[in-house]
Order: C-alpha cells, then sequence, then structure tokens
C-alpha cells in the first residue's frame, strides 16, 4: 500500500538539542501540509540529551517522527542522511540540519517546487549571535522571528537567486550548488546514485560530490529560492571546521580521478565487481579483454565505467561514464585519445585483468598505486 506521505524531511544533527528542538517546533508550525510530510532525526551518535528530547517532542508532534543514530566516530554526516533515506518512505526528500528554522510555508512552497528530474538546491540565511538567542518557542510558531532578520540578508539572498538562475541559463557544470542544509530531491534519484558516498568522512564535500554524481545520472540541479528559503542558527564553529575549503580532510578523495555515478559505500553498500563495465576490447590483446569482461560485471548498455584497452581500433563513447584507457606496454597514444580518458591504467609484461582490477579500486578511493595514475 503506498503512503499517504509526500515527503520526508530527513534532519542531521549532533548534540545541540536546543537548536534541534526549535527546528522541530518550526517543522510543527508548518501550514498546509498537514498528513503530507515525516521527520526522521538523523544523528551522529549524540551523547547529551537529544534523544530525550526529540522522545518528548514526538509525545505531542503533529507529524510522525523518527530517530535514527549509532555510535559516534568522528563527523559522519553522509553516514547519517543515508541513515535517514533508508528511514524514510516518502517519494520526495528534504535534507536539512538541526541548527536550521523555516518559515510556515517552506513544505508547502517546497512541494510546489517539485518537477520530475530535477533536484532543488536550497540555501539558508545565517541568524546573528542576538537574534539567534532571542528566537523563541512563540517567535517560531507565529514566523514572527522572519521579521528580526536584517533586510541587508535578504537582498544579499535575492542576488544568490539571480545568480543561480544565471547559471542554470548557461547550463553550469557545478552550480548552482547543492547545500544540506535544505535541498530536495526524488528518493528514485537518490537511490540511482546510491545517495551519498559514506566514504566523506570528516568534514566537507559529501553534498558536492552527491551534485556531481546526481549530474552524471542526468539529473537537473535548479534553485529553490524562488520558492523559499530557511534560516541557520548561530553556534560557535566546530573545532574540525577548516578555515579554508582547500584544507579539508575530504577535499583529496572529493577530487579523485575516478568518481562513479552510484557510489560504493552508499544508502546501500557494494562492491568493485558489482559495478558494470563496458570493456572496448583489443584485437591485439584479445585475451587481456576476455579476463577483463570476466572479472568485471560486462555490460554493453548504460555502463557505469568504460575500459579501452590499447592498442585498439575502438575509442570511447560520448557517454557520461568514467573512462579509463588501459595500456598493456610501452604502446603510443594519440593525445586526442589519452585526453578523453578520466584516468589512466598502465600494464607491463606481466600483469593482467587483476591488475586492471586493483587499480581501478586505488583509483575510486583516490589512492593511485604506481600503475594507475590521472590522465593529463
Amino acid at each position: 500500500m503506498a503512503s499517504p506521505l509526500e515527503i520526508s524531511v530527513v534532519v542531521s544533527t549532533y548534540q545541540r538539542p536546543r537548536h534541534l528542538r526549535r527546528c522541530l517546533l518550526s517543522l510543527a508550525a508548518q501550514r498546509g501540509v498537514a498528513g503530507k510530510f515525516e521527520v526522521i532525526i538523523a544523528d551522529d551518535g549524540s551523547q547529551d540529551e537529544t534523544a530525550e528530547m526529540v522522545a518528548d517532542f514526538r509525545r505531542s508532534a503533529p507529524f510522525p517522527l523518527k530517530f535514527c543514530t549509532h555510535p559516534h566516530d568522528g563527523f559522519q554526516l553522509a553516514r547519517c542522511r543515508n541513515s535517514g533515506i533508508r528511514a524514510s518512505v516518502a517519494p520526495y526528500l528534504l535534507f536539512t540540519d538541526g541548527d536550521c528554522i523555516f518559515p510556515p510555508d517552506h513544505l508547502r512552497r517546497h512541494l510546489e517546487a517539485r518537477r520530475p528530474g530535477v533536484a532543488r538546491a536550497g540555501d539558508c540565511i545565517r541568524i546573528d549571535e542576538p537574534t539567534s538567542q532571542r528566537i523563541d518557542d512563540e517567535s517560531i510558531r507565529s514566523g514572527e522571528f522572519v521579521e528580526w532578520i536584517d533586510r541587508r540578508e535578504h537582498k544579499s539572498l535575492r542576488k544568490t537567486h539571480l545568480k543561480s538562475l544565471g547559471y542554470q541559463l548557461v547550463r553550469h557544470a557545478n552550480r548552482p550548488k547543492l547545500t544540506g542544509w535544505n535541498m530536495a530531491i526524488w528518493r528514485d534519484d537518490l537511490e540511482q546514485v546510491n545517495g551519498f558516498d559514506e566514504q566523506f568522512r570528516g568534514w566537507g564535500c559529501e553534498d558536492d560530490d552527491l551534485a556531481a554524481r546526481l549530474r552524471m545520472s542526468g539529473v537537473r540541479i535548479a534553485t529553490a529560492l524562488g520558492f523559499t528559503h530557511g534560516y541557520h542558527l548561530w553556534h560557535p564553529p566546530h573545532a574540525t571546521t577548516p578555515q579554508r575549503w582547500h584544507e579539508g580532510p575530504n577535499v583529496a578523495y572529493f577530487r579523485r580521478p575516478l568518481v562513479l555515478a552510484r557510489c560504493l559505500e552508499g544508502i546501500r553498500s557494494r562492491s568493485l565487481a558489482q559495478a558494470s563495465v563496458r570493456v572496448l576490447g583489443s584485437k591485439e590483446h584479445a585475451e587481456l579483454s576476455r579476463e577483463l569482461a570476466n572479472v568485471l560485471r560486462e555490460r554493453t548498455h548504460a555502463p557505469e565505467i568504460e575500459l579501452l584497452v590499447w592498442p585498439s581500433d575502438a575509442r570511447f563513447s560520448a557517454g557520461k561514464a568514467p573512462r579509463v584507457l588501459v595500456i598493456q606496454g610501452d604502446a603510443a597514444v594519440p593525445t586526442a585519445v589519452e585526453r578523453s580518458a578520466h584516468a589512466t591504467i598502465r600494464l607491463d609484461a606481466r600483469q593482467g585483468a587483476t591488475d586492471v582490477f586493483n587499480s581501478l579500486q586505488q583509483l575510486l578511493t583516490g589512492k593511485q598505486g604506481e600503475s594507475a595514475a590521472r590522465a593529463a
């Protein structure tokens, strides 16, 4: 039997119960969506009163309220969100953080913004410390807190909205930017890319990675700012937050040479042997081509990876699958062919399909060995 719920709200949190309670109050104050939504708290192993606060709130909540947690082992936001996805039932999901609050029409407007094959990139206004401290239960229930926000913040967000529309018009490669404090995605589209990549541990990059993989799978990312936005409550920055993006612990993995649209460690864990591969064979190295087809899961339609064994008369297709050039020995490769590859694996006379498999694993984790190097 299909669920009557239209949207699941996944709220990530860690040891900020006062902020989380105000987030829940703002969701309880939503108008025009009664009986249409549920809320899943995706907790990163809080050891304070977070679980008790959620249990207490559940007793009077006007919506189904679920709580997912796991033992804390460093910052694992991707794991939290995947837990929320698995616990949810609605066909459309809104992701946010427990330090965000929303105007009373937020969910209704997100539902109005739904379009097939489109993920909505929302945003939030950062509230300063004095205003954050001032916001209480009544101002959230009434929506009055919105009137306390500096008008310059709204003006700045309007500029962001116009920029986002421009990015959409020119089909920018990585804008608008998906940000986890306010983004809405269809369940089918999330499952197609296997959700968030749990290889991201520590601060940053999991949202950028999800956006890239959604785009690889054909999902369009459009701004939600013409419909609604949220508000971020002030709190001191966490000790693990880097001062500059490129100093973050996940940047090297985010920039790995090979990225599968459907990640290996996501909503469900799978191995490289389960990924579909198209082998573009070489007559000169027919045995290696056959071995690769046996070691890997060969699939000619919509493969996740393309392998071109060189020398060969074949060429990479124009599809979106990552392209890997496998070169035997010292064979010369035309510049155009080498540049069309995302990564290159060079084998000596003693190496075979198992070595290609191991090199692919290294490329997918950003830990290239001697036999695997990023294409020029």
